[in-house]
């Protein structure tokens, strides 16, 4: 089913507890880099959600995507392994990954995004993402 009800696809939701006082800094980073997306994004996403719930410190993406190959081409990019490397940094803790599977998809997203620290994401000197 296509539109605005999505089961043929796999949903990130992603949490980045940014430090206190760092909030200006984390979106003066994060902004331009999905702003600057947003042609891949209207291409290649389902949806898209970027906001803050009731933590002002917490900022959470929630995305889904079309395919996975899109979403690891992206990753591969200098920018940004270089953006949220420097997200990271401004981070109080891991960010966090929890993984959906769409009603018509097989579990096989959670073999290629294992509990535990992320390979696929950049890491630093004191943080890194991390698959719940």
């Amino acid at each position: 089913m296509t539109g605005i009800i999505v089961t043929q696809s796999n949903i990130f939701i992603s949490r980045y507890p940014i430090k206190p006082g760092k909030r200006h800094a984390f979106l003066a980073i994060f902004n331009p880099l999905w702003q600057n997306a947003t042609a891949f994004m209207q291409e290649n996403a389902n949806f898209v959600f970027y906001g803050f719930g009731r933590d002002p410190n917490v900022m959470v993406a929630i995305e889904s995507y079309k395919n996975e190959e899109a979403v690891n081409a992206i990753r591969k990019t200098d920018a940004f392994k270089q953006l949220v490397s420097q997200m990271l940094d401004l981070c109080s803790g891991p960010m966090t990954m929890e993984l959906f599977n769409g009603l018509e998809m097989g579990p096989d997203i959670f073999d290629v995004y294992a509990q535990g620290k992320s390979i696929v994401h950049p890491q630093t000197a004191t943080n890194y993402a991390e698959f719940l």
